[in-house]
């Protein structure tokens, strides 16, 4: 089935150019890894990537060698859904339950929270997983009717996602991750308590695709690497998403300046060291105009850690929004918004000359923290019969912007 909703927003960063299908959610790709089809290597390494390290092991890391019992993200994720209060709170006022709930969300943990209207575009058509406890079975057909979707985004730890790629970094990701799954199941059964129902879909369950929802609800723009642009967080949000029918005021999307920096910056793209992210224009893929990367190729580059981390961490890091919370970084975003559309590649340029200078073209930090250290070691390829020469995974060369025509010299 096909939708063309009437009441999409259409930010700036991607444009609605015709109808969407629904996505599937097995063809995304966890459950594409787990039955094979990105190669027998990358399903076994899916299976056997718990590994050694507690961090991994609590925050859903998977793998056999994981016990579910200390998982997080497999405990929230297998609590059935609670009763709805027969005896609804009347909402007279949308607009101040909306900056209630807002409210409410933060207050669970959640940094930065915005409504919009669920798009039924953005709600997977069936399930990847099956959850016994709810009654939920993998490949059944997905039927969310909630009219308005609470997103929410959780900050990461700048200074440790510049330890990437490392256990430091997979450490802060995992915990991210998992920081959405209490806060959105606690609104859930708040707004439930509240007479309405609603529905929790985080790290460990979900079924909807937060990325567009969380773009229409304000919280920031699509950027050339396909994710989500904060202008004080940059893209270390990680995003879960609450659905009801609790009347709400939704928000508008945002201009931040997204659209202008990623035609100039393109950091993302020359540091991305699988080449998934492109150096060209927008395309049009299921009825929408947007940068797209290369899923397949971004997935299959985790087995090259060859255990030393897990997720590849690099384009967010390397973003030119990713940046400490300053009194410069906020002036220096405020100037790009706040510059007249045809006006602001004259601010942008500058800016991103002064970010290379002073930050670098691929930002990294030596870092120690714990027992771990992130200093590059001397890395053996130990896959038979491969003729590459590999070099350490920190500080490799950074892509030209047309990487197949040298590949092809």
């Amino acid at each position: 089935m096909l939708y063309m909703s009437r009441k999409n927003p259409q930010p700036r960063s991607y444009r609605i150019v015709g109808p969407q299908a629904r996505v599937d959610e097995r063809e995304t790709p966890h459950p594409r890894v787990q039955r094979g089809e990105l190669g027998e290597r990358l399903r076994l390494w899916r299976l056997q990537r718990a590994g050694n390290d507690p961090f991994r092991r609590i925050f859903g890391g998977g793998g056999a060698e994981a016990d579910p019992k200390n998982c997080l993200q497999s405990i929230m994720a297998k609590v059935p859904e609670g009763k709805v209060n027969p005896n609804p709170l009347p909402v007279d006022d949308p607009v101040k339950m909306a900056k209630d709930i807002k409210e409410v969300a933060r207050f669970l943990g959640a940094t930065v929270v915005g409504i919009t209207y669920l798009d039924q575009a953005y709600v997977y058509s069936h399930r990847a997983r099956g959850i016994e406890s709810m009654g939920q079975k993998a490949g059944e057909t997905i039927d969310l009717p909630h009219r308005y979707a609470i997103c929410m985004g959780f900050a990461s730890d700048y200074k440790k996602f510049l330890s990437n790629n490392s256990p430091i970094s997979d450490a802060d990701y995992g915990l991210g991750n998992n920081h959405t799954i209490p806060t959105t199941f606690m609104l859930a059964a708040y707004i439930r308590e509240m007479g309405y129902p609603a529905r929790a879909h985080h790290y460990g369950r979900g079924e909807v695709n937060h990325m567009p929802l969380a773009v229409n609800a304000g919280l920031g723009e699509l950027g050339r690497h396909g994710m989500l642009i904060h202008e004080e967080y940059g893209s270390r949000l990680h995003l879960a998403t609450v659905t009801t029918d609790l009347p709400l005021a939704v928000d508008k999307p945002v201009d931040i300046g997204v659209e202008e920096v990623c035609k100039y910056c393109m950091k993302c793209a020359r540091t991305c060291p699988s080449h998934s992210i492109s150096f060209g224009g927008k395309e049009v893929h299921n009825g929408v105009e947007r940068y797209r990367i290369n899923v397949d190729t971004c997935y299959k580059y985790r087995p090259a850690s060859r255990g030393e981390w897990h997720n590849c961490v690099i384009c967010v890091s390397t973003c030119c929004y990713n940046k400490p919370n300053t009194w410069w970084h906020t002036l220096a975003t405020k100037s790009i918004k706040w510059t007249p559309i045809p006006l602001r590649a004259f601010v942008i340029v500058p800016l991103l000359w002064l970010d290379d200078l002073i930050w670098g073209k691929r930002p990294w930090q030596h870092m120690k923290w714990l027992s771990y250290d992130n200093k590059p070691k001397p890395m053996v390829c130990t896959i038979p019969g491969c003729q590459a020469k590999h070099k350490n995974l920190i500080h490799k060369r950074l892509h030209d912007p047309v990487p197949e025509t040298r590949a092809a010299g």
